[in-house]
């Protein structure tokens, strides 16, 4: 899990994330990168 979430948030796109499907990607394992903003 630790390791899924690390490659994934190195992989954040340019722009507004908050509609993203890589956001959601990482809610499913219950990190949300809009909220350690």
């Amino acid at each position: 899990m630790v390791g899924y979430a690390k490659r994934h948030l190195a992989q954040r796109p340019d722009g507004t994330i908050d509609d993203s499907p890589w956001r959601y990607s990482l809610m499913n394992w219950g990190h949300d990168p809009a909220k350690s903003r």
